[in-house]
């Protein structure tokens, strides 16, 4: 693959007929301004020579805009633009040489697509962008050897096809509630956005090259200067450590069981705002929450428009690990769902990663040895029925397991290590339906 190529994308939405026409024709207006294209194609017609006249006719025989696509290009570079009901979606892969030429110009296309109709953009190094969002093993024998592929992380299809684990990957591109969220080259955000993370936690963001915020509320980050040398392990560094702080994969994963690692920031929603807590060491550094020194809260009520943000120094205490509080029972929760069929090992390390992460939590509240503290782990109900006990024990050898209990949709046992205690509890799926109800009661 050349690596000499960019891959940027531009999601717009709300648009009607006559601006999705009126988008069309600047992204072709753009695409002429940065290259001579030598042919085009349609979600209708194949691949025929450009020429301006023909193109232009083919878009009018297109009629109503409400789903297809168009791609113009030349030797080198390929321009894509998507369009389903009211959104585009433009995806344009071009050379270094155009970047260099024409950054000013690529740059204010995107702010005003931004500014306009604007979801979100990105800019990446397209080897980059393959390397972290190619999950098939076949199409990766074309960047990697077998042995690197052998190391790499695998999950399994539905229909038990293994593929890469692309979730550990810090440039993956995830998806939650119809937002893409990555970590790469540059990135823009709209207001689209801030109902899930707050404005000012990409503003705050810290060891990337620059943040702006333009018009519209819109904001740009570049994690480092040079695309290319994307994989110097300083700006690896720099991109995973952009993705801990702003909490991606803690949203939602597609891998079944989540990334195994602690949180940096943690989000709780209402129908009307967003509260976040980062966690940060002694230097005011976004850190995991177990090596937290200071706390920072930041409540976003987007109806209102109103931002309120708190710095404190403590430390954490029981109800930041179990913040489901049952006064009555003396009971303390905490809950995951999870789905171990899409690992390879069962699920043998996730239930072994939770366990330890709830068991082994420092705190000094007297809540934490008066309360029964629970970790609910949500399952699909056939695997409730062949969780790999045997295999969790002897993986976790320093843990003393007691207490086993199991009844039709449950599995209960305890857990002690030293003077920490905690009560597992694993679950399927319609069990998650009634804590739902009881959570609104």
């Amino acid at each position: 693959m050349e690596e000499n190529k960019l891959l940027m994308t531009i999601q717009l939405t709300e648009l009607n007929q006559f601006e999705k026409k009126n988008q069309i024709e600047d992204w072709l207006a753009f695409i002429r301004l940065l290259i001579t294209p030598s042919y085009f194609q349609s979600s209708h017609q194949g691949m025929r020579p450009f020429e301006l006249k023909r193109f232009q006719q083919v878009l009018l025989q297109e009629g109503p805009l409400d789903f297809g696509w168009f791609i113009i290009g030349n030797d080198g570079n390929e321009f894509s633009i998507h369009f389903d009901g009211q959104e585009i979606v433009m995806k344009n892969i071009f050379q270094k040489q155009l970047m260099d030429k024409h950054a000013a110009v690529i740059r204010d296309y995107i702010r005003t697509k931004m500014f306009q109709h604007g979801v979100f953009a990105y800019i990446r190094p397209y080897d980059e962008f393959v390397y972290n969002n190619t999950t098939d093993i076949d199409e990766r024998l074309l960047i990697e050897t077998k042995e690197e592929i052998r190391l790499l992380p695998k999950i399994k299809r539905a229909d038990g096809e293994i593929i890469v684990d692309c979730n550990q990957f810090s440039g993956y591109d995830l998806s939650y509630q119809g937002l893409c969220f990555t970590s790469c080259w540059e990135m823009y955000y709209s207001s689209y956005y801030y109902r899930v993370i707050p404005k000012q936690i990409f503003l705050d963001v810290q060891q990337v090259e620059w943040v702006k915020e333009y018009e519209n509320q819109v904001v740009a980050v570049q994690l480092y200067r040079d695309p290319f040398n994307w994989k110097a392990e300083v700006n690896q560094q720099f991109q995973a450590y952009y993705r801990d702080q702003l909490g991606f994969d803690h949203l939602a994963w597609d891998n079944g069981v989540g990334l195994l690692k602690t949180p940096f920031i943690e989000y709780a929603y209402t129908d009307k705002s967003v509260q976040s807590v980062q966690y940060q060491n002694r230097m005011m550094q976004p850190a995991p929450k177990k090596k937290a020194t200071f706390f920072v809260t930041r409540n976003y009520n987007f109806e209102k428009d109103e931002y309120k943000e708190k710095r404190i120094k403590g430390a954490l205490n029981t109800q930041a690990y179990f913040p489901w509080v049952d006064e009555q029972r003396a009971q303390m929760m905490s809950y995951k769902v999870i789905d171990p069929s899409i690992t390879l090992d069962n699920g043998i390390q996730a239930y072994c990663y939770y366990i330890r992460e709830y068991l082994e939590v420092a705190v000094e509240d007297e809540k934490y040895q008066e309360y029964l503290l629970i970790l609910r782990l949500y399952v699909p109900s056939d695997i409730l029925k062949k969780v790999p006990l045997d295999e969790i024990r002897e993986e976790l050898s320093d843990i003393k397991f007691k207490r086993f209990r199991k009844r039709r949709g449950r599995l209960a046992f305890d857990v002690k290590k030293d003077i920490h205690h905690l009560r597992v509890e694993i679950l399927d799926y319609p069990k998650l339906e009634q804590l739902a109800t009881a959570q609104k009661s």
